[in-house]
């Protein structure tokens, strides 16, 4: 048996008011109106029309700021060769086709 909630527009004591509806097999059993604690039985309420989606709350959680993150030092001293090799070879890269001919 599949057991499974569903929100629904009930009616209960001459009021309408959303609810969480707890489905055993298809079968209506228990009514959580929203904002509320306790549940009903089913037989003492009536199902007027299905919610479309679940309610959410009007404030959402914020989530939580993350702290910046550190300044990556690993590979600093890689880019300081490479841009030295660079320099290097910009600065001979005249006599190293001059040998190539």
């Amino acid at each position: 048996m599949d057991d499974r909630s569903e929100y629904w527009w009930v009616r209960y004591n001459a009021a309408v008011q959303p609810a969480e509806v707890g489905f055993v097999g298809g079968i209506p059993m228990t009514f959580r109106f929203i904002g509320t604690a306790g549940s009903i039985p089913a037989s003492s309420a009536e199902l007027i029309e299905r919610l479309p989606a679940p309610p959410v709350p009007a404030i959402a959680p914020q989530p939580e700021p993350t702290a910046p993150a550190k300044p990556q030092r690993a590979g600093s001293w890689l880019w300081f060769i490479g841009i030295l090799l660079l320099i290097l070879v910009s600065q001979c890269s005249g006599q190293l086709f001059d040998y190539i001919k």
